[in-house]
This record gives C-alpha cells, structure tokens and sequence, in this order.
C-alpha cells in the first residue's frame, strides 16, 4: 500500500521469516555459524534459544540455505500437549514413513532403515524440532533415544531443538541430564543493542530497494529501541505502522516525534491486551 510513496520494490516490515531480509548482529551471526557447523560436520544435538522475536525462525532458514543439497529435513512445529508416541508419529509423517507402525518400537526401526539407506545414498539428515520448550519430559526424552540412532563412526540424524528460554530451564531438569549432555552445539539470541538498531532498519528497507534517510528523519532510532528493547520482531512491527501511517499523512522523512507517537499508541494497545496481530511465536 505504502511501497511506491517510499520507492520500495516490497514491504521491507513483513513479520514472515524471510532469510533474505536478515540483518547479521552478533549474535546472529554467531548463531549462523552455529547451526552450520553443527548441520554440515554431523554434531548431532543441536540448541538453538531465544526470547519470542528474536529472529530464531529466521536464522534457522537462513542456516539451512547455506547448508550442502545433499541435505533432507524435516520441520516439526506443533508441539503443545504431544506424547513421546505422538511426536514420534509426526516425525514419522515429516519423513514420509509409511507402513503398518503402531508401537515405538515400529516408529524407530522405520527411522532407523530409512536413515541408514539415506547415509548409504550420501545424503545428511535433519530434524528441527521449533518451540520445543511446549515438549513434556517424556516427549524431549523420546528425542533423546533418537540421538541412539548412529553408526560406529556418526550421527544418523542432526538434531535441532529450538524455543524460548523455558526450554533452557526445562533442560537443565534431573531427569533430563542425558539430553543435556548430548548438547554438542548451542547458541542464545540475544536482543538488538541501542546502536543495532539502525543497521537493522537501514538493512531491511535496502532489500526492500529504499533508502534509509529517504524514510526515517535521524533520531528515530531510540523510539524503536525504548518500544522494543531489541526485539526485531517488535521493531518491524512498529516500523510497518509507522510507515502506513506516514504515508497515509504524505509524510516523509519520518521524523521521531510521528514514530514515538506511533509507539506510545501502540504500546497502549498491548498493555490493555489488544495483540492479536503482534505475532508472539517464534
């Protein structure tokens, strides 16, 4: 709606997790390296945490672009209530199993063939497991045993769990040292720092095929970080506001007074729970 009045070729604000709008901080490219190293050189277990927004959907889309081909994957995302059975049914349909499996037992000699005939094909495996902090004990120890599924010399299957910081709380459990231990690569997500917050912006409406002192009037950058505290989904969302708005008014640059005043509206919304479209997963 916005686009032409800023010259953008898209939206530059879009909460999808496109990997082609993702700004590398630090700590995503730390997190990038990460999950690339642990994918590519079979580490296993990996852990990948962060607050909600953060960019950990993002980055996880980003890793498996820059992953070899010869690697398949498979996304489990709904994982709230699910027993050790029913996750392993899902994991199971991601790969395509099919076939008369009704126990466990059934679920992981299926695994087990076809990840031995896709080693055999030199092919990498991959399962990601988002929001995995939803998972009960059972359930996390069932992927545990997963990780039972190797040769003499490697991993039959990477492993990536995904999710909020709970899922560090809930790792660190008695009963749930074994997968703990299992961990061989990990990375938390931090927020964006005060003065990341340009770069982000600027990169984001750069993709977008916009210039950064075309849209926003300088001092802008602190009204987004006091809204956000870092959070880049936050900051997007506020920005795509911010934009409709000014084009609504033919306003532009936006100077940081429309901005703070767009936010402190904002910010009275979702404090009286008005957040429907705010997209709190991921």
């Amino acid at each position: 709606m916005y686009e032409t009045f800023f010259g953008f070729r898209e939206q530059p604000f879009s909460l999808t997790p496109d990997p082609r709008f993702l700004w590398l901080s630090d700590t995503h490219r730390e997190g990038l390296a990460a999950l690339t190293y642990g994918i590519t050189r079979r580490k296993g277990f990996l852990l990948l945490t962060g607050e909600v927004g953060t960019g950990k959907t993002t980055l996880l889309r980003a890793a498996l672009g820059q992953i070899p081909p010869d690697t398949d994957t498979a996304l489990v995302l709904n994982t709230i209530g699910l027993s050790p059975l029913d996750l392993l049914k899902l994991i199971a349909a991601e790969f395509g199993l099919e076939g008369k499996l009704e126990t466990t037992a059934d679920y992981l000699i299926s695994l087990n063939r076809m990840l031995l005939s896709r080693l055999r094909a030199g092919r990498n495996t991959v399962l990601i497991i988002d929001e995995a902090q939803n998972l009960e004990a059972g359930a996390l120890e069932e992927v545990r045993l997963l990780s039972n599924l190797e040769t003499d010399t490697e991993k039959l299957m990477q492993i990536v769990l995904t999710g909020q910081p709970e899922l560090m709380r809930k790792l660190s459990q008695p009963g749930l040292r074994q997968l703990r231990q299992r961990i061989a690569v990990e990375h938390h997500m931090l927020p964006l720092t005060p003065d990341q917050v340009k770069p982000y912006l600027a990169h984001r409406i750069e993709v977008a095929g916009g210039r950064y002192d075309e849209v926003f009037a300088p001092g802008v950058e602190s009204v987004f970080y006091w809204f956000s505290q870092g959070c880049p989904r936050l900051i997007s969302l506020l920005a795509d506001r911010v934009l409709l708005s000014a084009y609504a008014k033919q306003l532009r640059p936006i100077p940081a007074e429309f901005v703070e005043e767009k936010a402190k509206s904002m910010g009275a919304t979702r404090a009286a729970g008005i957040s429907d479209d705010i997209g709190l997963e991921g």
